[in-house]
């Protein structure tokens, strides 16, 4: 239950554990070495993921749009989403999709909306508009991306005090449908974004085009991040330009969680889970940044 909870815990918009006076310990490695190394595989996961969630709670500053979302905010009129065996199905930010399920659960009941989905962890796609039963994993929660999604990420920290390598990772979700996300960045601890000084600029994925376009920045804050390096998921393009000149691309293998220690020795050692993908990497220039592929 403390597993799932740390799961689930990484993907809302308030995420912290605690005890009271007299109460029971509740640190993660009160519940042994596998939860401790699943708590420690989602609360990295969300350290790497803060860009998007950043993002996501300037979003809701600027229109409303809870960084928690129902499913019936985007599908409103899609009646599978009020079926209550998918009750507990949210979406983190526009573009990542969370199934909640008990810990001891061994399968699921599943919905997706429509568009295409892309497991985070396997990149395996699930078809929207379809119910599925999904065999579930006691050291991972079914989280899935939404197709033509963009998704900034960072390297691994321990806190927010810590400054992260000046890697911006973007990662790109191939798919059908057009996106739009707008990333921000300030100083996250003072008021000084209300005089401007802030970092926004507007990213969008245009599949007809085949055209990654990173927006002008805006505003006065410089960004933490000299280099931006786009992740690509799902492409089978290999000819890529970067404001209309050749970029070297480089297949490699990506995972967000590392796998849980072999701690029974009559069992098989757990796999890594890594996807492969491709990526190519350019300076974070503050103009327009282009990217084409065919």
């Amino acid at each position: 239950l403390f597993a799932r909870w740390i799961q689930l815990g990484a993907f809302f918009p308030y995420f912290r554990s605690h005890t009271n006076v007299n109460t029971n310990a509740a640190e993660p490695w009160t519940f042994g070495e596998a939860v401790t190394e699943i708590a420690r595989n989602f609360v990295g996961l969300r350290y790497r993921l803060l860009p998007y969630l950043y993002s996501c709670f300037y979003e809701a500053t600027q229109s409303g749009m809870p960084v928690l979302r129902s499913l019936a905010i985007d599908y409103t009129f899609d009646s599978k989403v009020y079926d209550m065996r998918y009750q507990n199905q949210f979406l983190f930010g526009p573009s990542i999709l969370i199934l909640p399920y008990r810990g001891d659960a061994r399968f699921g009941e599943a919905y997706f909306p429509p568009g295409r989905w892309y497991c985070l962890f396997t990149d395996e796609v699930e078809q929207g508009g379809e119910e599925k039963v999904l065999k579930l994993h006691f050291s991972r929660l079914p989280v899935f991306v939404k197709e033509g999604s963009i998704i900034p990420m960072q390297s691994l920290i321990q806190s927010t005090a810590e400054v992260p390598e000046d890697i911006l990772y973007l990662h790109v979700y191939y798919g059908e449908e057009n996106s739009l996300f707008v990333y921000y960045e300030d100083d996250g601890e003072t008021y000084d974004y209300q005089n401007g000084t802030f970092y926004r600029r507007e990213i969008s994925y245009e599949a007809n085009s085949k055209i990654i376009c990173i927006g002008k920045s805006q505003g006065s804050f410089p960004s933490k991040f000299r280099l931006i390096k786009l992740i690509l998921h799902g492409f089978s393009a290999k000819r890529w330009m970067v404001n209309g000149k050749g970029a070297p691309v480089v297949s490699e293998s990506v995972s967000f969680i590392e796998p849980i220690s072999h701690f029974d020795p009559h069992e098989s050692p757990n796999p890594r889970i890594s996807v492969e993908v491709f990526s190519l990497t350019f300076h974070n220039e503050p103009d327009d940044i282009v990217v084409a592929y065919e």
